[in-house]
């Protein structure tokens, strides 16, 4: 089961993420993702991963099209709080280059 919280920071919104994400789930975050855009059109994007334990193919590939979708739309897309496991998946898929990837989700609101 996969628990999605959203929540506004200033012009920035919030995606926190606590479970696996695979097949079975990757509708629904993508889902609360597209709402989030659509609705609160934030300049930054943060989805914090610290309650992730698990992540396929298709959740990597919903968060690349979650970042095309911010670029076009002239917003950032941050990535926060990757737990060791999650962080190795995206070192063997050669993605930690093409995100923000930042320790903490206060780092990824600040862009530091």
């Amino acid at each position: 089961m996969l628990n999605i919280q959203t929540r506004q920071e200033g012009t920035a919104s919030v995606v926190s993420i606590q479970g696996k994400v695979n097949f079975e789930v990757t509708a629904q975050l993508r889902d609360v993702i597209r709402e989030t855009v659509a609705t609160a059109q934030p300049k930054l994007l943060v989805i914090n991963l610290e309650g992730v334990s698990f992540i396929d193919s298709s959740g990597l590939g919903l968060l690349v099209a979650a970042r095309n979708s911010v670029d076009k739309s002239g917003g950032k897309l941050h990535l926060a709080c990757l737990p060791a496991p999650v962080k190795k998946t995206f070192d063997q898929t050669n993605l930690t280059n093409y995100f923000s990837i930042f320790a903490t989700e206060q780092d990824a609101l600040r862009g530091a």
